[in-house]
């Protein structure tokens, strides 16, 4: 983080180039950093790994699946912390994202 780096930004498809296991490492330690200096970070990407690296019970740290319809029109819908189920192991946030358990995904194809 530089001085220069305005309170809030964004950066565009942080996963480019980044196995699955080193993109959530990124997000753990973009987390801290920006807590550290008070910035709010507005990321995207297409990289389940990602994922992993998100605390949904932090209420600092929040998901969501974006969706344009055919008219154009975009919504976007919170992705709450995932709740588990009883007698099985806890699905991680990429793989509840490749499952499709948590939207985001095109259905048309």
């Amino acid at each position: 983080m530089s001085p220069y780096t305005p309170g809030f930004f964004a950066i565009d498809n942080i996963d480019t180039a980044l196995n699955p296991k080193l993109a959530a490492r990124l997000i753990k330690e973009l987390t801290i950093i920006a807590k550290e200096n008070n910035k709010q970070v507005l990321l995207t990407t297409h990289n389940p790994g990602v994922l992993d690296g998100l605390d949904l019970k932090d209420d600092e740290q929040r998901l969501f699946s974006i969706y344009r319809d055919i008219d154009g029109e975009t919504s976007a819908h919170r992705i709450m912390p995932l709740q588990p189920v009883k007698g099985r192991e806890p699905v991680r946030l990429s793989e509840a994202f490749v499952r499709g358990y948590i939207g985001a995904l095109p259905q048309n194809f």
